[in-house]
């Protein structure tokens, strides 16, 4: 669901909330709640719905610059348009809206507002200033240079809506033109990047050479072949029933055309460049920290995603930590297994066993449906607030296969014409897992990411910002907390099951010590996999696809272990403050009611939730004057 790669890279526990952002969001929020009694009421209803339509039109705008977030929410407003985020145009404009938007903003600092309200307020405040920190600095420069990698780029993106295996539909003679129109939008895109990219090479701002390396494959995909025998094709062959038998033949003469004459050669001038002139520039390191400008950049990545002050040798410490104590758990299953060799010896025996993988792809989808099934039994009493959206898992088409991982989840579409899908790349060897079945769902699925993201959505009486907010901490750190409730409600009650939520959780914690390892202490990638097959039970090939992910996405991987421990800490507190009042399912719906937040943000609001749960002192009686006195 991500709006492209510049923006979505940059959008979307126990003291490791800043106590700095901490407090100067309860002092903003200290002076928005300060209520003027003699404000009247109109006054107050007035400021109400200014801002509403404050809010409303910061999201429209919004939307107009990121189109793809649109199509991800299932608003067609913005069909025809595409992502301009490497133009100086689009970041003007950008600039221009978030200046706007904070000027606008500071009628509300004191006025008379309800704590949703306020929140909205805070929340707002909090993202227009960080972005335009960030889109106003030198950093957008540099990290605009760097427009693709083998995760996270529109050749990938643009290729699912193409093939409608993504947000963009197929459904009316106006969704297949319109699509041609965007079909020239990415071929002007692919243009841009390689600007940006020759721009990089300039400024010693260039990829590593093994992100190149992963990249020719995927464009290769569409290369060399008939139209008709590529994935741009597959929306001809499902030309809607209803269409005039004229608009159809019209349709096809035009894909043709399309895919021959645009979208193949987009790929090619992208692949030719970058296998040609600049993979001889790529960098032989692998981190951020080890690239011109870069160790910057890693420290914005390190906030932007974890929401926090934590430099990276903290978060290096924490993972070291985290990595112990679920070695510790792993051993004593070692224990219950009756398994008598080595720690080593037990990793190995799981990885060689044919009991513990699928032999054939085809029968992944079938054990995430029983997973699902399994699952849906325990939702109440986990929640009292449930998702109207529906969910689904499919595999993911053939070209996304090699640059996916194990998968994704996309959002439902908020009018409901779109289910949540979990894409399966069926092929993937942590897919083939058989232990990692319940874990995956559990974070991707129910009550993970589907549960998180359509509640959001359902919330209608939020504005839009907070409903399809995606802060990673918060996202994140919510799907690996939902892995754990695994364990509470029996749904690991086979332990190798167990086995894969805890090989999960143990890769989490891996993640905070070689992400911040690449990018800021200097690992190379040979160590970077040394220590995740020996604190995992990930072979080479695993945990090779693993450290390249963090090469790629410096800072996201972060995010998973930074936000649970946030929210496990946030439970604990509720737990021990509210004692026999306390409610899980009505904690997790407060979780989830606000939409995605900064984990400071969460800890106010939490806090405030708790004092909402106590109940209220007894009010006592005036005392009883005589008749007739004063």
């Amino acid at each position: 669901m991500p709006p492209g790669p510049i923006i979505s890279r940059f959008q979307g526990c126990q003291n490791t909330c800043s106590r700095a952002i901490a407090v100067v969001l309860l002092a903003l929020m200290s002076s928005l709640t300060a209520h003027g009694t003699e404000i009247p009421e109109s006054a107050a209803k007035a400021d109400e719905a200014a801002l509403h339509q404050l809010l409303a039109d910061y999201w429209d705008e919004r939307l107009s610059l990121e189109p793809a977030l649109a199509l991800a929410q299932g608003d067609l407003r913005f069909e025809t348009e595409f992502d301009d985020s490497l133009e100086d145009s689009w970041r003007e404009r950008m600039l221009s809206m978030l200046e706007h938007y904070q000027r606008a903003l500071e009628r509300f600092r004191n006025a008379t507002l309800s704590p949703e309200d306020q929140t909205s307020v805070r929340l707002l405040d909090y993202h227009l200033d960080r972005d335009k920190r960030f889109y106003g600095s030198r950093l957008f420069e540099v990290a605009r240079m760097l427009p693709i990698n083998q995760f996270d780029g529109l050749h990938t993106a643009f290729a699912m809506d193409a093939a409608g295996s993504g947000n963009y539909p197929f459904n009316t003679v106006a969704d297949y033109d319109h699509a041609l129109v965007r079909a020239d939008h990415f071929a002007r895109w692919a243009d841009s990047a390689i600007v940006r990219l020759r721009e990089g090479v300039d400024h010693g701002v260039v990829l590593p050479r093994l992100v190149v390396e992963r990249l020719l494959p995927q464009l290769d995909t569409v290369l060399n072949r008939a139209p008709t025998d590529t994935e741009f094709w597959r929306p001809v062959d499902h030309l809607p029933n209803g269409m005039a038998a004229s608009d159809k033949e019209r349709l096809r003469l035009a894909y043709q055309r399309k895919i021959a004459e645009v979208m193949q050669p987009s790929y090619q001038r992208l692949r030719d460049y970058l296998a040609r002139e600049y993979l001889p520039h790529a960098r032989l390191t692998s981190g951020l920290g080890e690239m011109n400008e870069g160790a910057a950049l890693y420290r914005y990545d390190v906030r932007f995603h974890t929401t926090t002050d934590l430099n990276p040798k903290q978060i290096h410490a924490i993972g070291r930590r985290e990595v112990a104590n679920i070695l510790l758990e792993l051993d004593r299953l070692r224990q219950q297994v009756k398994f008598h060799g080595s720690w080593r010896a037990f990793l190995d025996s799981v990885r060689s066993d044919p009991q513990q993988h699928f032999a054939n792809p085809d029968d992944v989808i079938p054990a995430y449906e029983a997973a699902r099934q399994r699952i849906v039994g325990h939702l109440p009493d986990l929640f009292t607030v449930m998702p109207k959206a529906r969910y689904e898992i499919r595999a993911l088409p053939e070209s996304a296969r090699a640059s996916s991982g194990n998968g994704n989840y996309v959002a439902a579409a908020a009018d409901g014409s779109r289910p949540g899908i979990l894409w399966m790349n069926i092929y993937a060897p942590g897919v083939l897992d058989r232990f990692n079945v319940m874990t995956i769902s559990l974070h991707e699925g129910l009550p993970g990411h589907h549960f998180q993201t359509s509640i959001s959505q359902e919330h209608t009486e939020l504005p839009a910002f907070r409903r399809f907010d995606d802060t990673t901490a918060y996202v994140e750190g919510w799907g690996l907390y939902a892995e754990s409730l695994g364990r509470e409600t029996a749904l690991f009650d086979d332990p190798w099951q167990y086995f894969g939520h805890l090989q999960y959780a143990l890769l989490r914690a891996n993640r905070l010590v070689i992400d911040t390892g690449i990018h800021a202490l200097g690992w190379d990638i040979p160590r970077s996999v040394r220590w995740m097959m020996t604190h995992s039970s990930m072979n080479k090939a695993q945990a090779t696809a693993e450290v390249e992910r963090y090469v790629a996405l410096p800072g996201q991987a972060l995010a998973y272990k930074i936000g649970e421990m946030k929210i496990r800490e946030l439970r604990e507190r509720a737990a021990q403050q509210l004692g026999a009042q306390f409610d899980l399912r009505l904690f997790h719906d407060q979780i989830l009611a606000g939409g995605g937040m900064p984990l400071a943000v969460l800890d106010i609001q939490i806090d405030h939730w708790i004092a909402s749960q106590r109940p209220s002192p007894p009010i006592a009686s005036p005392p009883i004057q005589p008749f007739g006195s004063p």
